[in-house]
């Protein structure tokens, strides 16, 4: 079956510092016709025109001073950029610093997983960041591949984020999530990441991560709004929907590769999820396309 797109970093030359900057104008020949999964981090910063972009089957309207973010495993398309210019940077996941420089307490202080996709940034800040992009550009053309030139763009690169990820605190509607509640639901969410496929009940999880599944719950409420249940049935039927949108495999197919042994609970499960059969919804994503 033909499976969804994914699209890895592939630079050789700045793959030991695994960043990219690139402008829209300059990316234009390499943009896939078809959805990808993307496997590396992307910032799209619009400098002028207007556009759209999707990211998990959500549209988003572009125009100077957005922000669009793209996570590892999200799925993206390509739509109306042909009117745009921006700016965009890629990141390798590790290419980002996982120590006491980004930690406090325990607590990530970039939080990535809770930045929204798409903001609108201020004036200021919208400078603030090309600046930033200057910076890094220009330190790039006398990048040499030697630990010291590594050290300093990564560094610059952590600067523009910790910049971003203090803006996208202000934004953001959980901001007043407790340090615990929010450690919590990380561990919850990156166990859930690895194991959606096969593990759909609550019970799994708790105890993996030696959490009351009432302790897992409040967490999830208080960042995402929902129960530690939902959470988990949202995100298998967010990668059926991506399954069903962009591969070619059958209604089975997607139900046994989700975990389901049998077609006819996927099918219950997908319909009470969202809304409607999994066949039903493959055939209005192929008339959106149409």
């Amino acid at each position: 079956m033909q499976k969804i797109k994914h699209t890895l970093f592939e630079n050789k030359r700045l793959a030991a510092i695994g960043i990219e900057l690139i402008s829209l104008a300059d990316l234009y020949q390499k943009l896939p016709a078809v959805p990808e999964r993307l496997e590396f981090y992307m910032l799209i910063l619009v400098t002028k025109g207007q556009g759209q972009h999707c990211i998990d089957f959500i549209d988003y309207g572009l125009r100077s001073g957005n922000l669009l973010f793209v996570r590892p495993g999200q799925v993206q398309e390509w739509k109306d950029y042909c009117n745009l210019q921006a700016e965009v940077v890629l990141i390798d996941p590790a290419a980002l610093p996982n120590d006491e420089r980004v930690k406090s307490k325990g607590v990530d202080l970039l939080a990535l997983q809770d930045w929204q996709n798409c903001t609108l940034l201020t004036e200021l800040l919208q400078q603030d960041i090309l600046q930033s992009i200057s910076r890094l550009k220009r330190d790039f053309e006398e990048f040499d591949g030697s630990e010291l030139d590594i050290s300093l763009l990564r560094n610059e690169l952590l600067n523009l984020l910790l910049r971003l990820a203090r803006w996208q605190k202000k934004v953001r509607v959980t901001d007043q999530v407790t340090s615990r509640s929010r450690k919590t639901y990380q561990l919850f969410s990156d166990l859930l990441e690895q194991e959606y496929r096969t593990e759909h009940c609550l019970r799994f999880y708790a105890e993996k991560l030696g959490y009351a599944q009432s302790t897992l719950s409040r967490a999830c409420i208080q960042v995402e709004g929902y129960s530690a249940k939902v959470v988990i049935d949202r995100r298998v039927a967010l990668e059926a929907k991506r399954m069903l949108a962009h591969s070619s495999a059958s209604v089975a197919e997607v139900g046994y590769w989700l975990g389901f042994s049998e077609t006819t609970n996927f099918v219950k499960f997908f319909r009470r999820i969202v809304g409607v059969t999994p066949q039903l919804f493959r055939e209005q994503r192929s008339e959106l396309r149409h």
